[in-house]
């Protein structure tokens, strides 16, 4: 998906022009911390940012957001401080995702969020609960290989790992299913 990597790579340059303004006039300090021997600089820093990607016909596909990003241009890897995303289907079908933690990488568009994972399915309020997520941005799936848990009206499922096709909205939860079934008008 083109349309995104031309949204990030826009961010990317309006941040550094800001950067490169700043510090012409002297406003706003940009934190760095030494390098550690081979470690790689951050090339760009964005924070509380928000980028949208479109489909083809116009439609709005998908939402990123979050409070800091770090991009390391030798690897084409940005580091994200608490993400937010949005997949959109362009018929008001959505997915949410948040974490503490990610790593988007823009080569393959795969999104790993780490620590207090938490995937949404919007309309029916289901969520997925776990630790570490990878969402294939491309494909609309998301992937847990570490325990899982679902809820969804009061029932609980949990499982080792799970996978979501987002655009066909199923999930496959595998292996080690367990669950817990709340009876509803009881």
């Amino acid at each position: 998906m083109g349309g995104i990597k031309r949204t990030w790579l826009l961010a990317v340059v309006l941040a550094s022009l800001a950067a490169w303004y700043w510090s012409l006039v002297g406003e706003g300090t940009i934190e760095r911390s030494p390098p550690q021997g081979d470690a790689e600089l951050v090339q760009t820093y964005l924070v509380n940012t928000r980028s949208m990607a479109f489909a083809e016909d116009g439609a709005l596909a998908e939402v990123m957001e979050a409070s800091r990003i770090e991009h390391f241009g030798r690897d084409d890897v940005s580091e994200l401080r608490q993400p937010r995303f949005y997949s959109h289907d362009g018929n008001n079908r959505t997915w949410s995702a948040r974490a503490d933690r990610g790593t988007l990488k823009h080569r393959n568009s795969v999104l790993i969020l780490r620590r207090n994972v938490v995937l949404s399915n919007d309309q029916s309020g289901a969520t997925l609960q776990t630790r570490a997520m990878a969402l294939n941005l491309r494909l609309r799936t998301a992937r847990s290989q570490v325990p899982v848990t679902a809820q969804l009206d009061g029932n609980i499922l949990r499982a080792d790992g799970m996978f979501a096709d987002l655009a066909n909205e199923t999930i496959l939860l595998q292996p080690n299913v367990e669950g817990t079934y709340v009876p509803t008008g009881s």
